[in-house]
């Protein structure tokens, strides 16, 4: 009778402590979100006033220029000017 409890007990509690360490070692609660997203930038194919739109993983600030292919990407400072895709993007 005793055997049996202790084997009832044991498989619960086992299974219980696997989950949990489960749990803790694919936690990425510390992971921002944010950094999986793809922004919009715009790169000029045809002529410099043109921006073609493209997804890509790079940031409004860094030191190295972000590329797509050979192409510089930018981002749009405002629709309406003579060169609305003029503000540059970098490297995540």
């Amino acid at each position: 009778m005793k055997a049996t409890f202790i084997k009832a007990l044991v498989l619960p509690i086992a299974a219980f402590v696997l989950a949990s360490a489960g749990a803790v070692a694919t936690d990425k609660s510390s992971v921002s979100k944010a950094d999986d997203v793809l922004i919009t930038g715009y790169i000029h194919q045809t002529t410099p006033t043109s921006c073609d739109a493209q997804q890509v993983d790079c940031d409004v600030s860094g030191s190295a220029p972000c590329m797509f292919g050979s192409n510089t990407v930018w981002r749009k400072a405002n629709p309406s000017a003579a060169q609305p895709c003029a503000l540059p993007l970098y490297k995540n």
